[in-house]
């Protein structure tokens, strides 16, 4: 038995491959020849056996004979190729060189690539490698493509977010234009009912019982919150809500009587 060479350079386990040829000989003389290239070999005498394999074990490649009784290897392949698990697996159709019609069937049935009887064994490991490196190339874009969806789902999701803040940012600072323009109308109707002086001190004459001071009180505080609200408004900061809750709680003090 030749000694087993070191495996391709990018791979990093032993590549499962599936023989399937209902003659014994054959299937042994490719087993024995391909065993040196560090392959995990399996075989199998039929097409049946073969899909039923491959559902079990998924391979990372098929060497599938064309002409077998009861299912040849176009029918297996109609199968794989039908099946979304198994439709990109990598086949290689084996067939006899006065076959030349089943070449043109095994391609159009799917088939990745194909050689001829008597096998040359170094083509044959050359055109494994091949579709090896292709498959995975492939998953590899797959997974980038999959990391770049995710990651534009990210920022898809960021983007709606920040659109969400900015909506509430909106509509607390359009609730504090309008509670800052009642409690401006409050504060006129004080002034215009004589609670305060132009001064800002207590008028000389009350509004009910023991209401100056009181009335005084309500309004400094709600001008006090509206100084903070008019403050952050200004410089481009949120809106506390807890803030717009107190100055119209404030409002509501004032239009009290």
């Amino acid at each position: 038995m030749l000694p087993e060479l070191p495996l391709p350079e990018g791979r990093t386990k032993r590549a499962v491959v599936l023989v399937v040829d209902d003659v014994e000989g054959n299937r042994q003389l490719a087993c024995r020849r391909l065993a040196p290239f560090g392959y995990d070999l399996h075989q199998v005498e039929s097409g049946e056996q073969a899909l039923e394999f491959i559902r079990a074990r998924k391979p990372d490649i098929v060497l599938l004979d064309y002409m077998m009784p009861n299912m040849n290897g176009v029918e297996v392949l109609h199968v794989l190729r039908q099946d979304w698990q198994t439709s990109s697996l990598p086949v290689i159709m084996v067939t006899a060189r006065a076959e030349s019609e089943a070449v043109v069937e095994a391609l159009d049935a799917g088939a990745d690539d194909y050689v001829t009887k008597p096998i040359d064994f170094e083509v044959l490991r050359a055109r494994i490698e091949t579709q090896l490196v292709k498959q995975r190339s492939s998953k590899q874009l797959l997974q980038v493509n999959a990391a770049l969806d995710e990651r534009a789902t990210m920022r898809v999701l960021a983007f709606d977010e920040l659109r969400d803040e900015l909506e509430r940012e909106m509509t607390r600072r359009r609730q504090a234009e309008k509670v800052i323009g009642e409690i401006q109308a409050r504060i006129g109707e004080c002034n215009a009912c004589g609670a305060m002086s132009d001064s800002g001190e207590i008028a000389s004459h009350p509004v009910g019982p023991a209401a100056p001071n009181e009335r005084v009180a309500k309004v400094a505080r709600a001008l006090e919150i509206t100084d903070a609200i008019t403050r952050a408004v200004a410089v481009g900061k949120p809106v506390n809500p807890a803030l717009l809750s107190a100055l119209r709680m404030a409002v509501e003090g004032l239009a009290q009587p």
